[in-house]
């Protein structure tokens, strides 16, 4: 089973922010993760990207997750630092409700 980790960035420019993420995949590979999900608030300037990880590779993203929130706000890419900054088990998507 995969897992998932969720991170927050607060993000002024995300066409900056971006090009400076994808400059990072070779990183996120070697680190575990196997595939990512990204998405961008607008109005709050905030991005949420939502990794997975397979199973064998748990801990070496858990150990990364873990160093990246040890280093705080960092100046090239701005993480939040908040408390989404997590691994969780990754379930079936129950239903999706729109008010």
């Amino acid at each position: 089973m995969a897992k998932i980790g969720v991170v927050r960035h607060r993000v002024e420019d995300f066409p900056a922010w971006r090009r400076k993420f994808d400059d990072r995949m070779e990183i996120r590979k070697s680190n575990g993760w196997s595939g990512h999900e990204l998405y961008y608030d607008e109005g709050k300037k905030e991005a949420y990207v939502v990794h997975a990880v397979h199973d064998d590779k748990l801990e070496v993203a858990r150990e990364h997750m873990e160093k990246f929130k040890a280093m705080g706000k960092r100046t090239e890419m701005k993480p939040s630092g908040n408390p989404d900054h997590s691994i969780m088990p990754r379930g079936e998507k129950i239903e999706a409700v729109n008010y």
